[in-house]
Formats: C-alpha cells, sequence, structure tokens
C-alpha cells in the first residue's frame, strides 16, 4: 500500500522543487523570505542568498508563494 502524503508535504515539497520564492510569516509577525531548502516533520531550511536558516514548524503561521518576484509592494498595496 502507497503511504499518502498529507497536504503540507505536498505543498512544502512543490516549492522545494521549483526553487519557488516564497514568504513565510511567524506566529510573531515576523516575515522571512527565501527559498526551501528541504523540511521535515519538525522544521524546514530556508535559504536566504545563501544564508540558510532552521524554521520550527511550530512557530509557522503562513507560507506564500511569491508569484511576482519583482514586485515592490505586496498584492492590494499600491507602489508609490
Amino acid at each position: 500500500m502507497e503511504k499518502q502524503q498529507n497536504i503540507q508535504d505536498g505543498f512544502l515539497n512543490s516549492l522545494r522543487k521549483e526553487k519557488a520564492l516564497v514568504t513565510i510569516y511567524l506566529m510573531s509577525g515576523v516575515k522571512l523570505t527565501g527559498r526551501i531548502r528541504s523540511f521535515d516533520k519538525f522544521a524546514l531550511i530556508l535559504d536566504n542568498n545563501g544564508m540558510e536558516q532552521l524554521i520550527f514548524k511550530h512557530a509557522i503561521s503562513t507560507v506564500l508563494l511569491n508569484r511576482a518576484n519583482n514586485s515592490a509592494a505586496p498584492a492590494g498595496t499600491s507602489g508609490g
């Protein structure tokens, strides 16, 4: 029987494989940006311009895919 992948692992794995730029918001409100290098049951490694950060999943609030990598302002806000 094949082990079914949960939605969290599927989402994180697709972001990792695509080397997609993501924004991660922590429960404390801190905003982190980078690419997901790897992850496991408890944590993930975020690569930001060669600097790797170990982030524990229990501290994460939201993971967002940055579709417009060149945008200066987040969606829904004006840039100037």
